[in-house]
């Protein structure tokens, strides 16, 4: 008898062909391409011995590491000739009739009035994705219907250890941005009486959420970066692929003005300006920064290297006239949107997998291993623009470069921690940070045979 291997996230992403899922015999994932050419992806139990198929829920809405709990218990239900079918539908009435009335606070609507409150007082400005429709996604794809709408006053802990635990175990940051913002809701609630006093269900440190939360969480830890010695090589290999790939020449820009992920993906025109002097400056409003305008009252300025802007001067536009388009434009139907980060991911593994056919070491960083297999990680963009970066600069001996002090390095960085740096910097050191990036160009570039 055959046996099914056990089906994983990664797996069942790619998916396009219905398949087992292994481990609860008659459990499968079923695919349904849909007219766009997308795909739609169903979680079913066939059972053979009645024959009939259950439908168990659509993924994501219903998490892999969820559907094998609801296939394996559906299961026995069936074994005990439970009439699953009869179950549900008692279930969904159940829930219609103990619909909160309007005058409960459930948990959804203090997320959304917290969200409404901090946005009137300008807390967050994100013109490309508001917080919103951050949770939009987080209840969507990881906030069950009965947590949803669950009374503020009736949340447990260990509603949310069920909801996220897994993912907690699994995801990297995601888990932590939801508990972090329910707690801070939960907080706001409980100071503006709109609950009465309670323990706030969602801290973990010191909390009981912590005590039920796993010990084991996703591989995080520093970004794989890549030796400076190997950026030069790597770089080229990049450049190579900037004529037929945006994402490559997001990724290339990325590492030639040491920007954030997000920073360099939802880069617009409108952003890219020229100084009195001819010199090219990318002016990120700083709400689009780690650090944001509480901190620091002017925005963020990145001198731009000959190398940086002849990456754009040569990228395509759609628009000549529209300065809010953006410059590495991901085109889907005829809109417009940044690469995302599993985009760029796609990428650099691509050009890894494609090096190591050459030299059997491809682009990783030797001192980051993999958690389970122990093999170096693959480089990221974060770890080559910034961590590369860094390295390079406070080298001078080591790379051939003038000295740069570290209050210059942490400036082209946007490093801004001590209290007293932010309280007295008012304008950013542009012509001490425009000799730091050209060094750096010029480096990146030192093994091309024209200039890039």
């Amino acid at each position: 008898m055959r046996i099914a291997a056990t089906m994983t996230e990664k797996r069942l992403r790619s998916l396009t062909k219905s398949t087992a899922c292994g481990v609860v015999p008659g459990f499968w994932v079923s695919v349904k391409k849909l007219k766009d050419g997308s795909y739609r992806k169903y979680f079913v139990l066939r059972e053979r011995t009645i024959g009939r198929f259950f439908t168990l829920g659509a993924y994501p809405e219903l998490s892999l590491a969820e559907a094998f709990k609801k296939a394996a218990v559906w299961k026995d239900k069936i074994a005990q000739g439970v009439d699953l079918a009869e179950e549900e539908k008692a279930l969904k009435m159940a829930l219609r009739r103990e619909k909160p009335s309007a005058d409960v606070l459930t948990f959804e609507t203090l997320i959304r009035k917290w969200i409404d409150f901090n946005e009137k007082r300008g807390r967050w400005n994100n013109a490309h994705k508001t917080k919103t429709e951050v949770w939009d996604g987080f209840f969507k794809n990881h906030i069950p219907e009965d947590l949803r709408r669950c009374p503020v006053t009736a949340l447990k802990a260990e509603m949310f250890a069920a909801a996220l635990g897994e993912k907690w175990r699994t995801m990297i940051d995601t888990p932590e941005r939801i508990l972090s913002d329910a707690r801070q809701a939960i907080d706001w609630a409980i100071r503006g009486g709109k609950v009465p006093p309670m323990i706030n269900p969602c801290q973990v440190k010191d909390g009981c959420l912590g005590d039920l939360l796993p010990l084991q969480r996703a591989e995080g830890g520093h970004e794989p970066a890549l030796p400076v010695k190997r950026m030069p090589l790597f770089f080229k290999a990049l450049m190579e692929l900037v004529p037929v790939s945006q994402t490559a020449r997001c990724l290339a820009f990325a590492i030639l003005t040491s920007a954030r992920n997000t920073t360099a993906r939802e880069a617009v025109w409108s952003e890219i300006q020229v100084d009195e002097e001819g010199n090219w400056l990318h002016v990120i409003p700083r709400e689009r920064m780690k650090v944001k305008s509480e901190k620091i009252s002017f925005d963020r300025k990145t001198p731009l290297c000959p190398q940086a802007v002849a990456l754009l001067k040569s990228a395509p536009r759609l628009f000549d006239d529209d300065s809010d388009e953006y410059i590495f434009p991901n085109i889907n139907k005829g809109h417009t949107s940044p690469f995302t980060r599993d985009a760029v991911r796609a990428l650099i593994k691509r050009m890894h997998d494609k090096q190591k056919k050459i030299d059997g070491i491809g682009w990783v960083d030797p001192d980051q291993l993999h958690a389970k297999t122990k093999l170096p990680r693959i480089v990221t963009l974060h770890g080559c623009a910034r961590a590369t970066f860094n390295t390079w600069a406070k080298d001078a001996r080591g790379y051939g470069h003038k000295a740069f002090s570290r209050d210059l390095r942490e400036s082209c960085l946007d490093h801004r921690n001590e209290s007293y740096q932010c309280a007295y910097d008012r304008e950013q050191a542009l012509g001490d940070m425009r000799e730091v990036y050209d060094a750096w160009g010029k480096f990146c570039c030192s093994m091309m045979e024209f200039p890039c």
